[in-house]
This record gives structure tokens, sequence and C-alpha cells, in this order.
């Protein structure tokens, strides 16, 4: 049965002030089954590329990142194009449910945090316990906020992962740094809370926070997917000492635009495939200009004037059709470019001033710049 999440005020406060909170039911059991069954797929394939017969040694950089005790354990990089279950999780994470998107702009001032990381830790039965470790130096502006996300229940054999609440402070990064007896005293007088998730339960922490992926036991425990993805601070300035967890192929893109993508995905294109997103883009202004839209009229016009927007190479005719329609409707940048196309012979079957001086009079009328200098340059 799924349990009764905190209100976002107090998740707030309660990440303000602890470091870490919980967040539960999040992602849909069903979506996290779903894609825990094509994440180890995906591990499967990843881990027969890099053993076949002729990849170098750094083959497993294309697949995997870095991660702290190797042993039974890898973190696996996760592309977007084309991955309609992780567009799905994603959609539910950051658009579906306002919770997770209300806390990462509350604790980090705004949308314009930028995607970080986007991986999936796996560990095995036998994979040894962390050293406890904070994923960034301190800072006073939090860096990162991270979301791990279970993607089945995790019980604890399964090695969950511990974080020390409140340890994301200056004192506590400056005991940890001290010295081997401060660290070890520092940890020793250290509470503990172990992210015993449900799947589909995010854990949101400051990346400043001291945690640990604990021990996946030989004989109790289980295989552990934990889908994660972090946001990066753009008001915190300092080096933030890692490198992100995420393909070069995924281009830097805030929360903001991430979740208008995610967005756009439920129309049954791929929006982080760029030619189906501008395919789609392109259909959307072609039926909202033949509806009559005049702004989407002069849009598609410009697209054919430049040869851009998906429609091929440049057609001043067909520039010139939906410029005409626009400029019917009494848009002003419509008359304007239909003006000038009138005055050099462009898409129309020879040069007109007399007609390119008219539009440029209707433009100047409505305060296009440019228009008056246009149209007195016509009249000679």
């Amino acid at each position: 049965e799924k349990q009764k999440g905190p209100s976002s005020s107090m998740a707030a406060r309660t990440l303000r002030q602890e470091g870490v909170v919980r967040l539960n039911g999040i992602l849909s059991p069903s979506t996290a089954t779903t894609l825990r069954t094509e994440i180890l797929e995906r591990r499967s394939a990843a881990y027969a590329a890099v053993s076949s017969p002729g990849s170098d040694s750094n083959e497993w950089r294309k697949y995997f990142a870095d991660v702290l005790l190797k042993k039974e354990r890898c973190d696996l990089l996760l592309p977007l194009k084309g991955e309609f279950t992780l567009q799905t999780a994603l959609h539910e994470l950051l658009v579906s449910s306002n919770l997770l998107h209300t806390l990462l702009v509350t604790a980090l001032g705004g949308d314009d945090v930028t995607l970080y990381e986007l991986s999936a830790l796996i560990s095995e039965p036998g994979s040894p316990r962390q050293p406890v470790h904070p994923d960034n130096p301190y800072q006073d502006v939090p860096p990162l906020l991270t979301v791990f996300i279970a993607l089945q229940d995790i019980l604890p054999g399964m090695g969950p992962t511990s974080f020390l609440p409140r340890s994301h402070t200056a004192a506590t990064h400056a005991a940890y740094n001290d010295s081997v007896p401060a660290r070890d005293e520092l940890l020793q007088q250290s509470s503990s809370v172990a992210a015993l998730l449900r799947a589909g339960d995010v854990a949101l922490f400051d990346s400043r926070t001291m945690h640990c992926g604990g021990a996946n036991d030989a004989v109790e425990g289980d295989t552990r997917v934990l889908l994660y993805l972090s946001f990066r601070n753009p008001r915190a300035t300092e080096a933030i000492g890692n490198v992100g967890s995420m393909l070069p192929s995924i281009p830097s893109t805030t929360l903001r635009e991430l979740r208008a993508k995610l967005s756009r995905g439920t129309t049954g294109t791929d929006p982080f495939d760029d030619a189906q997103e501008t395919e789609s883009i392109l259909r959307s202004l072609r039926l909202a200009a033949a509806q009559g839209d005049a702004r989407s009229q002069l849009q598609l016009g410009t697209h054919y004037y430049l040869g851009e927007g998906g429609v091929g190479d440049v057609n001043p005719i067909e520039a010139v059709r939906w410029f005409e329609r626009a400029a019917d409707q009494g848009l002003a940048h419509a008359q304007f470019n239909l003006g000038f196309c009138y005055s050099v012979g462009m898409g129309v079957t020879e040069v007109d001033v007399e007609r390119a001086t008219e539009l440029f009079l209707k433009a100047a009328e409505q305060g296009h710049p440019g228009a008056r200098e246009a149209y007195d340059e016509a009249r000679g």
C-alpha cells in the first residue's frame, strides 16, 4: 500500500535541514518494473560489447561511468533517444508529479538547473559496502541535487544506500577532511538512515550529504537497480569535483527544457530524436498555417525562404505563397517580407516596385522597423 508522502513545503524543509528526503510513489510500479528489465538487458548488451574480440581497453567508457568500488557494481549510462520507457519514467517523475519538480526548483533556485547525470546504479549479491562519502566537496550553495529512484523494492539484504542526515554542512565536511582519526570519530558519532525504498519511491539528496551504497549480501541479497539523475545548480560557481555520469550525446538541457520535451513526447513522437522532433513541429506548423493562423503562415514562409525547419531546400515560390496569406491578414512582418520579395523579384514572376512600395507602406503604418526606410528607398 502506498504511504502518504510529505507536502512540498515539508519536504523542502526536510531536504534543507537533513540533506535528504524520501518521496513515496513518484514513479509507478509498472513503469519501474519495465524500466528495470530494459536496463538489465542494456547492461548485458554492454558487457557483451566490452568483452567482444577486438574491443579496446576504453570500450567500457561508451557504456559505463566510474563507480566507487566496482566489484559486482556498475554505473550504466542511459541514452534518451529512442528509449520510450525511460522517457515515460522521466515524464512521471518530472511532469506528471509536481512534487519533485517543485523541490528541485525550490532548493536550487530556479528551473534553469541543468541535467548533469542520467544513469543506473546496479549492484549484485556479493557487492561490498562502499566507504561513506559525499559526491561533492562542500560549498555554501548546493551544487547538485541527486535523485535515486528504486526500480524494485529494496530490502535490507540488497545493500540499500545509507545517508548521514545533516552531514551536508561545512562543519561535517571539515571533520571528514581533517584526518583519519577525526573522520572515524565523525562516522562513529553520526546517525544514519537506510533507504529501504519501495519500487517507484525516490530518495532526493543534496550532493554534499554523506552516504554510501550498502553491501549486497551474497546469500540474502538480490540485484538492486537504481535509476538516478542529478541537476547542477548554475548558482554554485565553485568546482564540484566530479564528472557527471551521462552520455556525451545528451546535450546540455535545463529542467525547463527537459520538462517541455517530455510533455511533447506524449504526442507519439520521440522528443529526443531531432529529426522526429523537427518533423512533428513542422507538421503542427503546416496544420496551423492551413487553418489560417497568420503567424504560422509567416513562420512557414520564413522556413521556405531560408530552407530550414525541415522544409528542405530554399523555395522562394512557397515562401511568397505563405507570405501572401499572412500579409492579407494584415501581419506587418509578412507585408515587409513580401514587399522585399517583390522589390528584388524573388519567388514572383517579375520585379514589381509598385506592389513592393504598397506593402512597405502598410508595414510602416503598423510601426514595422525598417519598413519606412524600405518604402522611401522603393519610391526612389
